[in-house]
């Protein structure tokens, strides 16, 4: 008999619960856009007036805001890398590569370890480390842009697919008044007539 890595709940098989596992794969599909809604927060508030020279130009700068640097350039990214690297060297795998912009490495990180729950939640002895890292980064995170910005509604995956065969299936969102969608992970972009398309041609479980 195991135990549930981050609540401890008795488990038949496996190192996380059927709760944990839903909360994480939401937490890491959420990364991304929370990512970017801290760039918004880089810069702190403007409180008062500057320094000023005797020409009347300011020569105070502001500094950063350094817990939201730290999330930004280094803390998600390297976070999500690290765990990913740690998945891929219990199961045998080389080290993933690492490239492109920040934003783009988080996006990376976090979808593929979101496509790897199945196997995390029962066979990773870490499972609930990794949870737990996870969510406490996201709420460093949310308790400085308070909330994340809508992101409309789910509506199915990406169905693209690539030179060699393999489909996208990156999670696509629509807002109200979108006439157009872009998918965030290989940017084909679904028109409105297309919507109907995208829909009948969802993998079974997919909504």
């Amino acid at each position: 008999m195991n135990e549930c890595g981050l609540c401890e709940r008795a488990l038949e098989h496996g190192y996380l619960c059927n709760g944990d596992l839903l909360a994480l794969a939401e937490r890491l599909d959420r990364m991304p856009k929370l990512y970017t809604a801290l760039g918004a927060f880089l810069a702190p508030a403007v409180h008062g007036g500057g320094e000023r020279t005797g020409k009347g130009h300011a020569t105070a700068v502001l500094p950063v805001n350094e817990a939201v640097l730290d999330l930004r350039y280094g803390g998600i990214a390297l976070v999500l890398e690290s765990w990913r690297s740690d998945v891929q060297a219990c199961r045998g795998w080389g080290e993933p590569a690492i490239e492109g912009s920040v934003e783009r490495r988080v996006l990376a990180s976090a979808r593929w370890l979101g496509m790897s729950l199945e196997w995390i939640a029962a066979s990773y002895p870490a499972a609930g480390d990794l949870a737990r890292e996870v969510r406490e980064m996201e709420g460093a995170a949310l308790s400085i842009v308070g909330a994340l910005p809508e992101r409309g509604r789910r509506i199915g995956q990406c169905v693209a697919v690539d030179a060699s065969g393999v489909i996208c299936g990156a999670v696509l969102y629509h807002r109200p008044g979108e006439t157009r969608l872009a998918c965030p992970w290989c940017t084909c972009v679904y028109e409105a007539r297309d919507f109907l398309m995208l829909k009948t041609l969802q993998p079974e479980g997919a909504s």
